[in-house]
């Protein structure tokens, strides 16, 4: 499923409450007609408007989802005016400390960034030195890449996003010259490109402007885009599958938070993230047993399918497993 089918269905739909409904499949009548507030980055909302459409269904647990930048969600829930915050950018410890309702942090997807590209006909392998060089603005043309002569239309992202940060900690891993410049952060100062809102906004400009390239979630790439081949560490040349990303997955060691990156993973295609919904460790006292059940099933089997129907990448069995045993720290 792409993200121009998903646009008028899901992106819209994720600034309104999911729809509720009578359901004999309901399985717990104290979180019946709950309803949670919540925020979520661009780059993983139609996993969230998946679950909470299903959720809905089986348990009468709605969500008013918002979807925005990271720093603004962080913001709202760190004051506890939000019942939860999907993100994919790990918090930090000071935040941890001042959560007004406590905080934690549950993996419950992963995504592969790709670095799309629109020009029909050509097949990019980049190197891992081509690939910061095509962002620090040395490599300006496909011509220089093995392809047909045509000026390369950098885009990148505007605003503070957790797609960034992941982009630019393994182009930092990648290469002195950009560790040492431009470096690694949810928004940084660009040699190079043309700036575009959020992930939409990236895809879209994409589609419509060739000889355009930028870096995005693979899960939203479709014609008449395509997918460059990345050199791994090793040097072969990969594609973001879903093998690729959790071979790459599988090297992430969390902590005792359950935070965890690999911006250069010796297997696996080499830019990945996992992703973490946020909830309080001591939420509302009507909202701690539907936060249980949602998170729960986002950890399910079922809510790792869905999240793999829409292009994401499920977790790692070690990592669902250490997220299940932290259900028990929610306090309601």
């Amino acid at each position: 499923m792409k993200w121009k089918h998903l646009t008028s269905l899901a992106i819209c739909s994720l600034m309104i409450s999911s729809c509720s409904r009578p359901t004999e499949k309901r399985q717990n009548a104290d979180a019946a007609g709950i309803i949670l507030q919540g925020t979520s980055s661009s780059s993983i909302a139609i996993a969230y408007w998946q679950w909470f459409s299903q959720l809905a269904v089986d348990n009468n647990i709605n969500s008013d989802l918002q979807v925005m930048g990271s720093g603004e969600s962080m913001r709202r829930f760190l004051s506890g005016a939000i019942d939860f915050a999907g993100t994919d950018t790990a918090p930090t410890s000071n935040q941890f400390q001042t959560a007004k309702r406590g905080m934690l942090a549950f993996p419950v997807t992963a995504r592969a960034i790709a670095i799309a590209y629109n020009y029909p006909g050509c097949k990019l392998q980049l190197t891992r030195q081509q690939l910061a060089d095509i962002f620090l603005g040395k490599i300006r043309d496909f011509v220089e890449l093995g392809c047909e002569r045509k000026p390369i239309q950098v885009l990148h992202r505007e605003s503070p996003s957790g797609t960034t940060a992941t982009f630019t900690a393994t182009l930092s891993a990648f290469s002195e010259s950009w560790r040492h410049g431009p470096g690694a952060g949810l928004k940084v100062n660009w040699p190079t490109g043309k700036p575009v809102a959020d992930s939409e906004a990236m895809i879209q400009t994409l589609s419509n402007t060739p000889g355009s390239l930028g870096y995005v979630e693979a899960a939203y790439v479709g014609k008449p885009l395509s997918t460059a081949a990345l050199a791994s560490r090793s040097g072969v040349f990969l594609q973001p599958t879903s093998r690729e990303t959790a071979r790459a997955l599988s090297t992430i060691q969390l902590d005792e938070r359950l935070l965890g990156q690999n911006p250069d993973p010796k297997t696996g295609y080499p830019i990945v993230s996992l992703a973490w919904v946020l909830i309080p460790r001591q939420p509302e006292q009507t909202k701690g047993e539907a936060l249980r059940i949602s998170v729960s099933y986002m950890l399910s089997q079922s809510g790792q399918d869905d999240a793999e129907r829409l292009g994401y990448a499920p977790l790692p069995e070690v990592i669902l497993t250490r997220s299940k045993q932290q259900l028990n720290q929610i306090q309601h």
